[in-house]
């Protein structure tokens, strides 16, 4: 707790700059949490920037944004919103986008323009991991809760667990993604922002579990595949073919006990083998707490008619655009069309991000988001060597196949934060690493 404080004899190497910056952020994690409180969390995020802006100097941050090339394309990227929005037949839809949006400006143009040392960038990822991690006991605690008066099995799952903060399962999982891997990081490399070790493991054990009842496909296809690989990665160049094959071994068992233990994850997985649809069907969607049939909607069928519908889109706008403000009523149209009732109904948006740039900024667009969000990170995190900042990236890059990441209030700021942080940890040009 103290080291979380910055009251260890370690921490004396922070200047009031690095102390003000820290608790900024720490403070920006835990309101990304609070439940139905905007104008908290805008607050926060105004101190932030704020901070960020005084950090260093405007030379400094000229100087910086010349090398980022990401952040430049970051930037890019929202000002084609604003000529997007100014185009837009639907104004109101626009400026309502471009408001949602916002983080993915702010956030490049402080955080994105800072160099934060190693030292604070373990403290900030070690607050942010035990943020989540008492996020997640007290989301359980009270699903446990409703679950003793309810006596439902279901509110031990899904969005249902994530209910108290407000926040769909799918963006939660993958915070816990980011979380468990920034506590291998740091205890791969002995950091001493870590003060008790046992505790470190009993928590990412309590993460696994908590992860798996989220039951966010994507999220547990994408951590496991990682788990797999890195096993069977350390079995190839260590050649401890014993040992190596104990923990994958070991994985399959605990993957197998949690199953057991949490049968409705499973009832997820199910919904995949029913992938056939038609749009006029006017079946209920499925549900993880109720037997999945043939004839229904589901996470699976409902997204590939989504996405028949919005590639239509696509190839409509392919060079200039659908517009943030339109593009939605467009899709809605194409709903109506093909007698998509179901989606039409619930206001889907395409449940794709690539999807979704692409139909509303055209080709240049789509390139000028793949480039800032997407390849260029990665190119960095593998030059650097940057083996979290690999995993995050590809995190995020997966995360946006199922979900339009920048529809939701939550994306944007995943998305603002993480990759704006990535560069700014990455030392500037001529320093020593």
């Amino acid at each position: 707790m103290r080291s979380i404080l910055l009251l260890d004899s370690a921490a004396k190497i922070f200047s009031l700059r690095e102390r003000l910056l820290y608790f900024g952020i720490a403070a920006f994690f835990i309101s990304m949490f609070l439940p139905n409180m905007p104008v908290v969390n805008n607050v926060i995020i105004g101190a932030v920037v704020l901070t960020s802006l005084l950090y260093n100097p405007f030379r400094e941050k000229v100087r910086l944004l010349k090398e980022r090339k990401e952040i430049i394309l970051m930037i890019a990227f929202y000002i084609l919103h604003i000529i997007s929005a100014f185009f837009s037949q639907n104004r109101q839809e626009a400026l309502v986008m471009l408001a949602l949006r916002v983080p993915l400006l702010i956030f490049p143009i402080s955080i994105g323009l800072l160099y934060i040392r190693q030292e604070l960038k373990d403290r900030i990822l070690m607050a942010f991991i035990i943020i989540v991690t008492a996020t997640s006991v007290v989301c359980l605690i009270y699903s446990i809760q409703v679950y003793r008066v309810k006596h439902d099995a279901g509110f031990l799952y899904n969005d249902s667990l994530t209910s108290l903060i407000a926040t769909q399962s799918i963006y939660f999982a993958l915070i816990i993604n980011l979380a468990l891997f920034a506590y291998i990081y740091l205890l791969r490399k002995g950091s001493f922002a870590i003060e008790y070790i046992g505790l470190a493991y009993l928590s990412i054990a309590f993460l696994l579990v908590f992860h798996f009842m989220l039951a966010s496909r994507i999220a547990i296809l994408s951590l496991y595949s990682v788990f797999l690989f890195f096993g069977f990665r350390y079995i190839l160049q260590k050649k401890k073919y014993l040992e190596g094959g104990a923990l994958i071994l070991g994985l399959v068992i605990c993957s197998v006990l949690l199953i057991k233990v949490f049968p409705k994850t499973l009832n997820r997985f199910s919904e995949l083998q029913y992938s056939s649809y038609r749009f006029n069907n006017h079946s209920m969607e499925s549900h993880y707490n109720a037997p999945v049939t043939a004839d229904q909607w589901n996470g699976a069928n409902i997204r590939l008619a989504v996405w028949k519908c919005a590639s239509e889109l696509a190839g409509t706008y392919w060079l200039q655009g659908a517009q943030i403000g339109d593009k939605q009523d467009r899709l809605m149209a194409i709903y109506k069309t093909k007698q998509f009732d179901v989606a039409f109904a619930t206001k889907r948006n395409m449940h794709n991000n690539y999807l979704d740039v692409f139909c509303t900024f055209g080709i240049l667009g789509f390139v000028i988001f793949l480039l800032g969000y997407v390849v260029i990170p990665m190119r960095n995190a593998i030059l650097w060597k940057d083996l979290l900042g690999g995993l995050i990236i590809g995190f995020l890059a997966i995360s946006m196949v199922p979900e339009t990441y920048m529809d939701r209030s939550m994306g944007c700021l995943l998305l603002g934060f993480f990759l704006s942080f990535l560069a700014a940890v990455r030392p500037p040009a001529g320093s020593i690493r």
